[in-house]
């Protein structure tokens, strides 16, 4: 069995365990899709997966390979109505759950990040709306929180919320409850992420993080610790959470930190009231001379300063994603102003990348004469196994494989770039081309 064709078959036995409990996903249990319909429930949650940029009437039709017998577009508003996001949610846990993680030295990678998603309602959806900005319309915006695994590229764990008024360390720490991650799971984090609370909810639970900080003479915790200010190092510290200060911490100041009391449940409580958090600081210089410190509770025999630069530097894997995710998946496309409706694609095209990138894994690099590494171009790949995903194509798929290698690119590992900081506009519907 090819790659492509394995990995629809991991998803469809997902999509049916989801149908066989379809009655925990519907608003009615009672009516909704207990008669025979054009769009079942299984129909509705692969059509959804896998739609494109268009309208709802030419995915529709694309759908039904263009048969006079297309369902309308009223009947997919009445249908999917029916169903709630969590049964999107659900087969995104379930299905990536069952996605191969590589380790590395018996780590599994994880980058967490987040990212803004522009959504397309209307009204007074006041928690979602966005400020205005001089003569600019108003517009909204959703938070996307994701923990993406390095390795086998794909996204493990994801978290949304109203753009306005978010916490990405807050859902993290949620992540972290509720999510069940592999032992020696390794998290890495952007600037703006460092904090004792959060390290000492990862080292409570038996993890390792790598967090960029501030660097020690501009702010952040690393702020009034004995460092150097110039050249490389590679220090460890060990730092007492708590969640009062006492009379008795006075004797040694240093050596202690006072939790703030939202963020202390997670690794303190009524019986632990002291967590001791042991953790390095390292600092390297990069090429263009500056520097960039990070935390870290990896032991020190296993893990050098110049691997953690390497490792670090493996975090922009995630803001790859994040641009196939919006551009080549189609984040940035919906098909309804309803919040409920919104939130099922979102986690629909969390579903479709994860499985368009286990296809491109299976298939592998293909390594050329010239003097990089090749592998299978990310938006061609996306293309051809939503093209061949639908369930009703009548065609039988070509070989999938063949079509996705002959698209390559080539790995430039030290290439990079500055970000370019687009202008936010409101996004309507209009963009639709029949």
């Amino acid at each position: 069995m090819g790659a492509f064709s394995s990995v629809k078959k991991l998803l469809l036995k997902h999509v049916h365990f989801i149908e066989q409990n379809k009655m925990d996903f519907v608003r009615d249990p009672s009516r909704d899709f207990t008669r025979t319909r054009k769009l079942s429930f299984s129909d509705m949650i692969m059509m959804i997966i896998s739609m494109e940029c268009g309208s709802v009437r030419s995915e529709l039709l694309k759908y039904f390979s263009y048969s006079p017998d297309t369902a309308s577009s009223s009947a997919f508003v009445q249908q999917r109505g029916k169903i709630k996001p969590d049964a999107f949610k659900s087969l995104f846990q379930s299905f990536s759950a069952q996605l191969p993680s590589p380790t590395y030295k018996g780590y599994h990678f994880f980058a967490v990040d987040g990212s803004d998603i522009q959504i397309p309602l209307e009204g007074t959806c006041e928690e979602y709306r966005y400020f205005r900005n001089g003569h600019q319309s108003d517009y909204f915006q959703i938070h996307l929180s994701a923990v993406y695994d390095l390795i086998g590229e794909h996204y493990c764990a994801a978290f949304t919320e109203p753009r306005k008024g978010h916490d990405e360390r807050k859902a993290f720490h949620r992540l972290l409850e509720t999510q069940v991650f592999p032992a020696k799971a390794l998290f890495i984090f952007d600037r703006g992420y460092e904090g004792y609370p959060l390290m000492a909810h990862i080292s409570s639970r038996h993890q390792f993080f790598v967090i960029r900080a501030k660097d020690n003479h501009t702010g952040g915790i690393l702020k009034g610790m004995d460092l150097p200010e110039e050249d490389e190092y590679d220090f460890s510290f060990n730092k007492i959470c708590v969640a009062r200060w006492l009379v008795r911490y006075n004797d040694a100041p240093e050596l202690y930190h006072r939790a703030h009391c939202s963020n202390t449940p997670y690794f303190l409580n009524a019986s632990v009231r002291e967590y001791q958090l042991a953790f390095r600081v390292v600092r390297f210089r990069l090429d263009n001379g500056s520097y960039e410190c990070l935390l870290t509770n990896l032991p020190k025999e296993e893990f050098s300063l110049a691997e953690l630069k390497n490792i670090y530097r493996m975090r922009w894997g995630i803001e790859t994603s994040f641009r196939y995710l919006k551009h080549s998946i189609g984040l940035l496309y919906f098909h309804s102003k309803k919040i409920e409706s919104i939130e099922q694609e979102i986690w629909a095209r969390l579903i479709l990348y994860n499985f368009c990138m286990a296809v491109t894994l299976r298939i592998g690099k293909k390594k050329h004469t010239s003097r990089y590494l090749y592998k299978p171009n990310i938006a061609n790949a996306i293309h051809v196994c939503r093209r061949f995903l639908k369930m009703l194509a009548d065609e039988t798929p070509p070989n999938v494989e063949q079509l996705i290698l002959r698209e390559l690119s080539p790995v430039r590992a030290e290439r990079n770039s500055p970000r370019k900081q687009p202008i936010i506009k409101p996004r309507k519907f209009n963009y639709r081309v029949y």
